[in-house]
């Protein structure tokens, strides 16, 4: 069975990172060799066989994940997809169990697709792509729309947030962002300060310069 929020159509090409959790290390062994060998569009950034080891991972979050659904932690679905949907990543979940209310549960829960384990890989790796091909499309409506040195407020809460110590992955799941918006919220007060000609290269001189101008509450 294979279940998905998007068509399954391979409509492209992307370039993107992938992340496999499993708690069985055959699982894991066997789909990121199978990756590797054939779906050069992806890179495999994270083989993980706990939650805690995916989300603390440095590359955390990449574009897609692919995760088992019956996990041996007692973390339920919803909160494993909340928090990676959340930190801007799209989920494929995959499992041995595939009855439609379970199938329902998953799909209501976040998931960009499900595929059971009785399919081939290339069903879950072509569900990754067409999940990462359909967030391509989307309008980023958390771009910023200004071109100017005007902040927004939620801008102005991200720069707060990260000279607070917070990555700006962290600043996105406190925010319910993508770490894409965040990291461009950063971005434009670093062109800010590049025009005026005062440095600020790195999370130490970007927190001084905000500093200076009042920006920091």
């Amino acid at each position: 069975m294979v279940a998905t929020s998007a068509p399954l159509e391979h409509t492209g090409t992307p370039t993107a990172t992938l992340a496999i959790i499993d708690d069985h290390t055959l699982v894991l062994d066997g789909l990121s060799t199978w990756v590797a060998r054939n779906a050069p569009d992806f890179e495999v950034v994270i083989v993980a066989d706990a939650w805690a080891k995916l989300i603390h991972d440095p590359a955390f979050p990449p574009d897609v994940i692919v995760m088992d659904y019956q996990l041996a932690e007692p973390i339920s679905i919803e909160a494993r997809l909340g928090l990676c949907n959340a930190a801007g990543t799209t989920v494929v979940v995959m499992s041995a169990v595939d009855d439609p209310a379970t199938v329902e549960r998953i799909m209501a829960a976040g998931a960009a697709a499900f595929v059971a384990k009785s399919r081939p890989a290339a069903d879950v790796i072509a569900a990754a792509r067409a999940a990462v091909t359909a967030t391509d499309a989307q309008p980023n409506i958390a771009a910023s729309a200004y071109d100017d040195d005007r902040f927004t407020p939620t801008e102005l809460e991200m720069l707060n947030l990260y000279a607070d110590g917070n990555s700006p992955v962290e600043v996105a799941l406190l925010m319910r962002a993508k770490p894409a918006a965040v990291n461009r919220a950063l971005d434009r007060f670093r062109a800010r300060y590049v025009r005026e000609g005062r440095a600020a290269d790195d999370r130490e001189s970007l927190i001084r310069r905000a500093a200076e101008d009042g920006y920091l509450t």
